[in-house]
C-alpha cells in the first residue's frame, strides 16, 4: 500500500511545480539542505520548523490567499485534522459572540394574533409552511399565557428556536426546557457538539428562563415508538410530535395525550444532564454564586480570556466601598458579597495557574479612562481614580512575578470578543461566559466534556501565538502605559 502524503507536502509541492523550481534550486534560494528539504516535500520527514516554512513561502513568492493555503496545510500536518477542525469551530464561536445583541431580535407582542377555535381543529398537519404556522402559534399561545414550554428537538431546528427568539419579551414567566442528542464521538469532523453549543449560547441570551439539557446518542435510540416523530413540542395544553423532515406533523389537544406525551419528555429530562446553566449577575447573585463557584473548583490551570484589565480578583474593601454604585437595589449586601467574592477568589487562584488573554487596546483603554467596559455601567459610581489604577497595575505585576497569575496581551485584531464577553476556564472541571450587555448581566456555567476539552485547546494555542505577548513582554507594556498615563 503506498503511504498517503501529508496535506503540507502535498501542497508544498503543487507550489513548486506551479511556480517552475526545482528542488535543488528552492535549496540554493533558502539555504535549507538539498536532501532536507527533498524529504520536506517527499513526506520522508516532517517539517515541524516554522521559522524554514516562512523562509520556503518567502521564495516561492506566494500570495497571500497561498500562503493561507500552506499554513493551513502545516497546522492539519501538525496537530491532526480534527483538531484543526476542532479550532476552528471554537474560533467561530467566539467570532459569533462578537455580534450577539440583545437588541438583534424583535420582541412580538403575545396579547394577540392567535386563532385558537383554528388551531383546536388541527390534527394530523401536512406542509412545512403549515407545521411551521402551528408551531408558532402554540408557542405565542404558550408565551401569552405563562407555564413552561418543553421542546425536544435538535438546536439547528431554527424556526423553533427562531420562534422562541421573537416572542422573548413574552417568555418572562415561561420556562422553556430543551432536550439536545449529542454525538459521543463529537461527529465526523469533531465539531458536533460545539456547533450546538454556538447555538445554545445564542438561545440563552435571547430567552430569559432556557434550560438546556443533553444526553449522548442517536436520538432514535431514545424515542422509541417516538421515531417517526422525533420531534416534540409540549404544554400543559397542547403537544406537537414532529416528522424528522418537518414537513408533516401532529396537533394534539386531547388531554390525556397530551398528558402522556409531557409525561414522555419528563422521563428523558430524568435521563439527562444539565448542558448549561445560567445565573443574573445583578443584585449581587454574580457575587454569591461566586463564591459558592470558587469552593468546587480547582483553578490549578485555568485560562481566562478577558477584554479588559481582568482584575477583579485584585479588588478590596476599599475599592469596591468607594466605586460600587451605593443607588443600587440592595446596595449593603452586594458590597458584603463582593468583598466575600473577591477574597476568595484571590486565594483561590494565587494557589493555582491563570493564564489570562486581554485585549491590548481595552486595557490601554482602561488605564486611561477608569471606566470598566465590560461590566454594566449601573455598578459603578465613578471611573476608578489614576491612583487606584496604579494599584490594581501594581497587584497584578505583583502576582506576575510571584509566578501564579500570567498575562498575556493579544492585539484587537486577533482578540476574538468584545467587550461584553469573558470565557473563565478551568481544565477538566468547568467553563463560564460571561455576558454584560445594557440591562443584561449573565454568566453560563458548562460543563460538558468535549465541549470543555476543545475550548481549554484553543485558549492554550492562542495563548502562544506569534502575535501574543508574553509575561515578560505585557508586563512591560503595562509599566509604560502605567508610566505614559498615570504618572
Amino acid at each position: 500500500m503506498v503511504k498517503k502524503m501529508s496535506v503540507l507536502s502535498e501542497k508544498l509541492k503543487y507550489f513548486i511545480d506551479q511556480k517552475g523550481l526545482s528542488i535543488a534550486n528552492l535549496a540554493k534560494r533558502s539555504g535549507i539542505e538539498r536532501s532536507t528539504l527533498y524529504q520536506y516535500i517527499n513526506d520522508r520527514r516532517p517539517l515541524q520548523n516554522r521559522t524554514q516554512l516562512e523562509v520556503i513561502m518567502l521564495e516561492l513568492h506566494l500570495t497571500p490567499d497561498e500562503r493561507e493555503e500552506v499554513l493551513e496545510a502545516y497546522e492539519i500536518t501538525r496537530i491532526g485534522v480534527k483538531n484543526y477542525n476542532r479550532r476552528r469551530k471554537v474560533r467561530e464561536i467566539l467570532e459569533s459572540l462578537l455580534t450577539l445583541e440583545e437588541g438583534n431580535t424583535e420582541t412580538v407582542k403575545t396579547g394577540g394574533g392567535i386563532n385558537l377555535p383554528e388551531m383546536e381543529n388541527k390534527g394530523l398537519i401536512r406542509g412545512e409552511l403549515e407545521v411551521n404556522r402551528v408551531v408558532h402559534q402554540v408557542i405565542q399561545e404558550t408565551a401569552r399565557r405563562g407555564g413552561q414550554l418543553k421542546l425536544l428537538v435538535q438546536p439547528d431546528y431554527e424556526l423553533v428556536m427562531e420562534s422562541l427568539m421573537l416572542v422573548k419579551g413574552g417568555l418572562e414567566d415561561t420556562k422553556v426546557t430543551q432536550i439536545i442528542c449529542l454525538e459521543p464521538d463529537s461527529g465526523q469532523d469533531g465539531c458536533s457538539n460545539l456547533e450546538s453549543i454556538r447555538r445554545v449560547l445564542r438561545y440563552g441570551i435571547g430567552i430569559r428562563c432556557y434550560e438546556p439539557r443533553y444526553y449522548y446518542g442517536k436520538a432514535k435510540e431514545h424515542y422509541g415508538s417516538m421515531s417517526v416523530l422525533p420531534y416534540l413540542i409540549a404544554t400543559d395544553r397542547y403537544a406537537i410530535q414532529i416528522a424528522s423532515d418537518r414537513k408533516a406533523a401532529i396537533l394534539h389537544k386531547d388531554p390525556k395525550t397530551v398528558e402522556y406525551l409531557n409525561g414522555v419528555f419528563d422521563k428523558m429530562c430524568q435521563q439527562s444532564r444539565l448542558l448549561m446553566v445560567s445565573i443574573d449577575g445583578f443584585g449581587g447573585e454574580q457575587a454569591k454564586w461566586g463564591s459558592e463557584y470558587i469552593r468546587t473548583v480547582n483553578f490549578s490551570n485555568s485560562y481566562e480570556m478577558c477584554s479588559g484589565l481582568c482584575s477583579v480578583q485584585f479588588w478590596d474593601e476599599r475599592m469596591i466601598r468607594k466605586y460600587m454604585n451605593r443607588n443600587i437595589p440592595g446596595y449593603e449586601v452586594m458590597v458584603d458579597k463582593y468583598i466575600a467574592y473577591t477574597a476568595g477568589l484571590y486565594q483561590a487562584k494565587r494557589q493555582g495557574h491563570t493564564t489570562v488573554l486581554m485585549n491590548t487596546a481595552f486595557v490601554e483603554e482602561f488605564i486611561q479612562t477608569g471606566v470598566f467596559r465590560e461590566y454594566p455601567e449601573i455598578f459603578f459610581s465613578e471611573p476608578v481614580s489614576p491612583e487606584d489604577r496604579r494599584e490594581l497595575i501594581e497587584r497584578i505585576l505583583k502576582a506576575v512575578d510571584e509566578g501564579w497569575y500570567h498575562i498575556r496581551m493579544v492585539p484587537m485584531e486577533d482578540f476574538l470578543l468584545s467587550y461584553h464577553w469573558e470565557i473563565l476556564m478551568n481544565q477538566g472541571s468547568g467553563m463560564l461566559f460571561q455576558y454584560a450587555f445594557e440591562n443584561q448581566f449573565r454568566i453560563f456555567q458548562i460543563e460538558e466534556k468535549d465541549i470543555l476539552d476543545a475550548v481549554f485547546d484553543f485558549l492554550e494555542n492562542t495563548a502562544v501565538g506569534p502575535n501574543v505577548l508574553d509575561d515578560r513582554q505585557s508586563a512591560k507594556l503595562l509599566r509604560k502605559w502605567e508610566k505614559q498615563y498615570l504618572t
